[in-house]
C-alpha cells in the first residue's frame, strides 16, 4: 500500500515478472511477454536496483516457491546486496528430516499406524494443518496422545492427555532469533495457574524432571562454565546473551539460467493468508486483537473473502454478501465478501485464523476456516477456484465503512521535488475563544504520514495502556468501539489502481476546544500545559462533548464492560489509570500518567524535564518512528522541528480548533 511504485499483478504472473527483471539487468532469465503497464514497471525497478549498488534489494514472498527465492538470491547477489543490505547466517531451526514433505510423511505415519506415541507441544493440527491430510481422523489411530497447550484447542479436544502450557510471560526460558542471537526470557509474573514451560515438559519426557528455571540455568552453567554468574546476570539485565549472534556467511549461488515456477492457470486464484491481527488462530482469545480492525478492510472479529470491484461488478456482490467458495470438490467454505480496491481482479484472498471450533472460547463461531481451503502440496494458493453466491447476507463489524477519499484533503501529499503544503494565504478566523500564552512545558504531537504503514501497532499500545475495555462485534457494528486512537484507511484515484494512505487520529488536544464548550458540567477541560482533559468523576454522559468533536475521537462508555472481570484481568491492567464505568467519555489524553511519571522524577532529580522524558505509548510502539511528542515550546526539541517542516498541516483547519496534533504530508510524487 506503501510502495512509490506499486504494479497489481496475479499470483501466477510472479515468476514472468521476476525473470524479466532478471533480463532487464543483464543478469539471467529471458524476457517473457509483458503488458505495457508491467514492461513499464520491470524497466523502473531494474533502473532503480541498478542505481543503487550494494544499497538496493530484491525480495520474494514466503509464500513463493523456492525456485523464485533462488531467482531473487541469485540476482542480489549479482547487485551487491549479500553481505550489505542483506545479512545471512547459519539457519537457526532444525530442519526437519523429509524436509518440507515431513509433516505430510508424520500424517501417513499416523494413518498407517506406524505411531505408538505422539506428543504436540504449542500447536493446533487438528485445527490449522492443510485439510487434505486429515489430521483430526488420523489421532484416533494413535495409542497415546498427549498436547501441552495454552488453550483447550480443537487438538487437545482429541488428544488422551492435554497438559496446560505456561505462557511465556509466566516462564523461564531461552530462544534464539533469526540471526543466532540468544535472549534468555524471564517470567514477569509469578504462574496465574497450574501450568508447565516447554523445557520441564520435555525435561520429564527425557527421564530427568527439573523447572524450566534449573534447566535454562545448567544450560548456560555448561556453555559459560566459570562465568556464569557474571554473564548470567548479564544476560538478564540486557535481554541478551551479547556476542551470540551467528557468523555471517556468503554462500555462492548456484547458476541459474531460466526462471520457472508453478503453471498460471486460468479463472479464479485463492490466495491464502494469515489474517493481520490473529494471525493463524494461536492469537484467537486475545480480544485486543480479535477488536483491532485490520489495516486495509478496518474488519473486526471475523474473515471475509477479499475481492476487486471488477469482480464484484462482475458477480452483482456488496460488502457483507455471502458466497460458496470452492476450490475443488472436498474443499468448500461460505463466508461473506469485503470489496478492497486495488485488489488483482482474478484474486480472491482468504486469511487464516477464524472458523474455531473451542466449544465456550471467545472466538467460537466467529468467521470462516480458511484452513479448509488449504492442501499439502498448496498451502497458500489455490488456482482455478470458483465462487458462487448465497443470496444471504452476513453482518461483519467495521469500523469505517467508507474509505474513499472523495476529494478531501484529510490525507495530503506533496511532491518530493517541491515538498511544500501550499495552504490559502492564512486569515484570523472568528473566534469565541479568548488567546492565552501556554506554561512550559506545552505538549503536542506530530504524525508523519510518510512514515505510517498502517500496522496498528499503536492502536494496541494505547489499548495496554490505557485499560481501554473490549466491546465485541455487535456493538463494534453498532459504531461504538471504545479505541481511543484510530488509523483511517483511505483510497484515492482509480478503483482499480488507487493511492492508498493512512492516518492514526487520536484526540487533537485542540487549543480551542468545541468539547470544552459544549460540556454543561465542566468535565472537559483544558490544562495550563496544553492538554484536553476529561474529567470522570463530572461526566454525566450527555455526550455533547462527541457531538461537537469534529474529529470524531471520544468514546462512550455504553455498558460496563469491566465489573464481572475475574481477578486475572484485572491484575493485567496498567494501575496507572483510572478503570472507568459506564455513562462517561473517554479520550485520549496524551497519555498524561507518562507526564505525570516523568514530571515526578524530574523533580526529585532537581531538574527541568527534557525532550524524550516523556514517550507516550503510541509512539513508543510505532515501528517506524512516525510519531513524535513532546514541548513544543522547546525550540530544540524534535516535536517543534516537525511542526517547523514545510510539510506540516492541519486536520480539517476549516474548523478553527487549533489543533496540537498536526500531520506532516506524503510526499508522493506528482501523477502517480
Amino acid at each position: 500500500t506503501m510502495a512509490e511504485d506499486r504494479l497489481i499483478a496475479a499470483h501466477g504472473r510472479m515468476p514472468a515478472l521476476l525473470a524479466a527483471i532478471g533480463a532487464a539487468m543483464g543478469h539471467l532469465g529471458h524476457d517473457t511477454a509483458l503488458t505495457d503497464r508491467e514492461r513499464g514497471w520491470v524497466e523502473a525497478a531494474a533502473a532503480a536496483l541498478r542505481s543503487a549498488p550494494g544499497r538496493a534489494l530484491l525480495t520474494v514472498g514466503p509464500q513463493h516457491p523456492p525456485e523464485l527465492h533462488a531467482a531473487a538470491f541469485a540476482i542480489s547477489e549479482r547487485i551487491g546486496s549479500i553481505g550489505t543490505t542483506l545479512a545471512l547466517t547459519e539457519p537457526v531451526a532444525a530442519q526437519p528430516p523429509d524436509g518440507a514433505d515431513s509433516f505430510a510423511a508424520l500424517a501417513r505415519d499416523l494413518r498407517e499406524g506406524h505411531v505408538s506415541s505422539l506428543v504436540m507441544i504449542g500447536v493446533n493440527p487438528a485445527y490449522a494443518a492443510p485439510r487434505d491430510l486429515d489430521i483430526a481422523d488420523a489421532l484416533d489411530a494413535v495409542p497415546f496422545t498427549l498436547h501441552a497447550g495454552m488453550h483447550l484447542d480443537e487438538t487437545a479436544a482429541l488428544c488422551r492427555w492435554h497438559l496446560p502450557l505456561a505462557h511465556p510471560l509466566e516462564s523461564w526460558g531461552d530462544l534464539r532469533a533469526v540471526d543466532g542471537t540468544a535472549s534468555i526470557r524471564q517470567p514477569l509474573v509469578r504462574p496465574l495457574g497450574t501450568a508447565r514451560a516447554e523445557a520441564a515438559i520435555l525435561a520429564a519426557f527425557a527421564g530427568a524432571p527439573a523447572d524450566a528455571h534449573t534447566l535454562v540455568e545448567e544450560t548456560w552453567r555448561a556453555v559459560w562454565g566459570d562465568a556464569f554468574e557474571a554473564r548470567w546476570r548479564d544476560a538478564l539485565v540486557r535481554g541478551f546473551v551479547a556476542d551470540s549472534a551467528g557468523p555471517e556467511i556468503v554462500p555462492t549461488p548456484a547458476p541459474i539460467t531460466s526462471i520457472e515456477g508453478p503453471p498460471a492457470g486460468e479463472g479464479l486464484t485463492l490466495i491464502l493468508r494469515p489474517d493481520p491481527t490473529i494471525w493463524d488462530g494461536r492469537f484467537s482469545e486475545i480480544a485486543w486483537l480479535q477488536e483491532t480492525p485490520k489495516p486495509i478492510t478496518k474488519i473486526t472479529w471475523g474473515n471475509a473473502f477479499l475481492i476487486a470491484p471488477a469482480l464484484a461488478a462482475a458477480y452483482g456482490l456488496a460488502d457483507g454478501d455471502e458466497v460458496e467458495v470452492a476450490a475443488d470438490d472436498l474443499h468448500r467454505v461460505t463466508g461473506p465478501v469485503w470489496i478492497v480496491p486495488g485488489q488483482e481482479p482474478s484474486t480472491v484472498v482468504a486469511s487464516f485464523g477464524y472458523g474455531r471450533r473451542m466449544s465456550g472460547a471467545l472466538a467460537e463461531g466467529r468467521g470462516y476456516d480458511a484452513f479448509a481451503l488449504s492442501r499439502a502440496d498448496r498451502p497458500w494458493h489455490a488456482p482455478g477456484i470458483s465462487i458462487r453466491p448465497t443470496g444471504e447476507r452476513i453482518a461483519v463489524a467495521t469500523t469505517q465503512s467508507h474509505q474513499a477519499m472523495d476529494g478531501f484533503d484529510f490525507v495530503r501529499t506533496v511532491d518530493p521535488a517541491d515538498p511544500v503544503v501550499r495552504d490559502p494565504p492564512a486569515t484570523a478566523a472568528p473566534t469565541f475563544y479568548p488567546e492565552r500564552r501556554w506554561d512550559r512545558p506545552s505538549w503536542g504531537m506530530s504524525i508523519d504520514l510518510d512514515l505510517c504503514i498502517g500496522c496498528n501497532a499503536c492502536v494496541v499500545a494505547c489499548v495496554a495502556e490505557n485499560n481501554i475495555a473490549m466491546v465485541g462485534p455487535e456493538l463494534v457494528a453498532e459504531g461504538r468501539e471504545m479505541h481511543w486512537l484510530r488509523v483511517d484507511r483511505y483510497h484515492a484515484g482509480d478503483p482499480d489502481d488507487p493511492r492508498g494512505y493512512f492516518q492514526p487520529v487520536p484526540c487533537m488536544h485542540c487549543e480551542q476546544a468545541p468539547c470544552e464548550m459544549g460540556c454543561p458540567v465542566n468535565a472537559a477541560v483544558h490544562s495550563s500545559d496544553g492538554l484536553n482533559l476529561q474529567v470522570y468523576n463530572r461526566c454525566i454522559g450527555t455526550r455533547t462533548c462527541s457531538s461537537y468533536c469534529p474529529y470524531k475521537v471520544r468514546r462512550f462508555n455504553w455498558f460496563d464492560y469491566t465489573g464481572d472481570d475475574p481477578e486475572s484481568v484485572r491484575a493485567m491492567r496498567n494501575p496507572d489509570v483510572t478503570v472507568r464505568e459506564r455513562g462517561v467519555m473517554e479520550k485520549c489524553t496524551y497519555c498524561v500518567q507518562r507526564i505525570s511519571a516523568a514530571r515526578i522524577a524530574a523533580k526529585k532529580d532537581g531538574r527541568a524535564l527534557a525532550d524524550g522524558d516523556v514517550v507516550t505509548a503510541c509512539q513508543q510502539a510505532c515501528p517506524t518512528q512516525a510519531i513524535v511528542f513532546g514541548d513544543v515550546l522547546d525550540p530544540d526539541a524534535e516535536v517543534t522541528r516537525r511542526k517547523a517542516d514545510a510539510r506540516n498541516y492541519t486536520l480539517l483547519p476549516e474548523a478553527n480548533t487549533r489543533p496540537r496534533t498536526t500531520y506532516l504530508a506524503r510526499i508522493e510524487k506528482a501523477g502517480r
